[in-house]
């Protein structure tokens, strides 16, 4: 019955939202259709508009799903639930403004898509602040809530029922606690024992428990598929703890492989439909860069080769996801024979650890530099976002011969995707310390998300305006 309900809530909240995007896409037209500014040119009839409605709506909905706004909110928090809507609703506007873009639908207004993301976002972030808090005022009255029962009564056991009564807008009570016979009655916080290991297929048959949670000390897992399969023969969802490792970094995640259910200790983020998004938006704004740019590239490339004689592009192997060698490029700043000549500047290395930099390096060219001080030498690494080697946004990728001199622990830097900009380019950019860098990078990992991101991109954006490249 439970599922059911869930079921119905997830299928109401699609069409809801599906609707409320309708109004926004309705709103923007009327708006924009009313703006008299010289500048803008006639809206062309709704009927026209219409066809990217049918295009707007499913993609808006894709995109919620995928930033995870249709998951259970009963532990979410109201800016988790904004950020959410805000980041797929930016994500549904950048890719329907790409595919505009391509697809060249010249008549498509851009003040209609501003004010359309706006009026999406808004009129999305108060409904799901308005469900939020109805459901939360139920849940604290005893309504729309789970039953649950702890197997275990530890430490962490302590620790988890802790956590449910502080947060009575979850909607989950706590049935009592099974444990060993001489731990009948005790109280686990605000909740009894009810029962030993051998009493729970009698309590679940006369009970009302719709989830059993086992926390229990690794030395009785041994028993533990039998009680699950108590819980799979009265149709009651079964939930393992599954902290068994003492673990300070990796995140231990349950996924099936054709059957196979693993378990996998991660040290990344491992959000898969996030990370799917990410590689999505690299590509379409790797494209969309890519052809806006193409002129800028052509004034760079005519630069370079009226400046000094050699190549425009300039290619060096660096190491990416997981340590795959991949060719970067750049374009050139140096003179043709730069890499031959590290062995007599190594002296004058500004940096510890085993990166290579100097501040007035003599290699560098006149145009070199006003591309370093602008960071346009970076723009060709969007061909390397475009093909997968890179991102927009994660940790620089280093050289082979770096990495050959890697701590252990810095080995870690290299399980995500690296990126054209990185955290400390916008928070250490002139920090000469390299393990810094490397803390940095390993911040970025262990907390990385959308919003991190664009603030980064914000923040890098600012810095290539200013001028403050090296």
């Amino acid at each position: 019955m439970l599922k059911e309900q869930e079921w119905l809530i997830h299928k109401a909240a699609v069409v809801i939202d599906a609707l409320i995007v309708c109004a926004s896409f309705l709103l923007a037209y009327v708006l924009r259709d009313n703006l008299d500014l010289y500048f803008l040119h006639k809206m062309p009839s709704f009927s026209e508009y219409f066809i990217f409605m049918v295009i707007i709506v499913p993609l808006w909905i894709t995109m919620l799903r995928a930033s995870g706004v249709y998951q259970s909110m009963r532990e979410k928090l109201l800016g988790k639930i904004f950020w959410s809507v805000f980041e797929a609703s930016l994500a549904a506007t950048l890719v329907f403004s790409t595919v505009a873009f391509l697809l060249k639908f010249d008549f498509l207004s851009r003040v209609f898509i501003l004010i359309l993301f706006g009026s999406t976002v808004t009129l999305l972030s108060i409904e799901k602040w308005a469900v939020l808090l109805a459901l939360r005022r139920l849940r604290r009255q005893g309504l729309n809530f789970r039953e649950m029962l702890i197997v275990g009564s530890g430490s962490r056991a302590r620790r988890f029922a802790g956590a449910i009564e502080s947060h009575p807008e979850w909607g989950i009570k706590i049935h009592g606690f099974i444990d060993e016979k001489e731990m009948m009655g005790k109280y686990v916080g605000n909740s009894r024992v009810i029962g030993s290991f051998e009493d729970l297929a009698f309590i679940l048959d006369e009970n009302v428990v719709d989830e059993v949670v086992f926390i229990m000390p690794r030395k009785w897992l041994d028993n533990l598929e039998r009680y699950i399969k108590i819980c799979e023969k009265v149709g009651v969802r079964a939930t393992v703890a599954i902290d068994f490792f003492d673990t300070s970094i990796a995140k231990p995640i349950v996924k099936d492989m054709h059957g196979w259910p693993l378990l996998t200790f991660d040290s990344t983020p491992f959000d898969l439909s996030a990370r799917s998004l990410k590689r999505g938006l690299d590509m379409m704004c790797a494209a969309f860069g890519l052809v806006m740019l193409s002129p800028l590239f052509l004034l760079i490339s005519m630069a370079i080769k009226i400046g000094s004689r050699g190549p425009v592009f300039f290619k060096q192997i660096r190491c990416g996801l997981n340590g795959r060698q991949f060719s970067i490029l750049k374009f050139r700043t140096m003179v043709v024979d730069a890499e031959e000549k590290i062995a007599e500047l190594k002296r004058l290395n500004e940096l510890e650890g085993p990166v290579f930099k100097i501040k007035n390096d003599p290699r560098v060219t006149f145009i070199g530099r006003f591309l370093r001080r602008t960071s346009l030498d970076e723009l060709p690494q969007l061909i390397n976002v475009f093909k997968g080697n890179m991102s927009l946004v994660g940790p620089r990728p280093p050289l082979p011969s770096e990495v050959e001199r890697y701590e252990r622990w810095q080995r870690r830097r290299l399980s995500m995707r690296p990126g054209i900009t990185c955290i400390h380019e916008v928070k250490a950019r002139n920090d000469k310390d390299f393990y810094n860098w490397m803390k940095l990078d390993l911040e970025y990992i262990d907390n990385w998300s959308f919003e991190l991101d664009f603030r980064i991109l914000v923040r890098t954006f600012l810095a290539v305006i200013k001028g403050t490249g090296c």
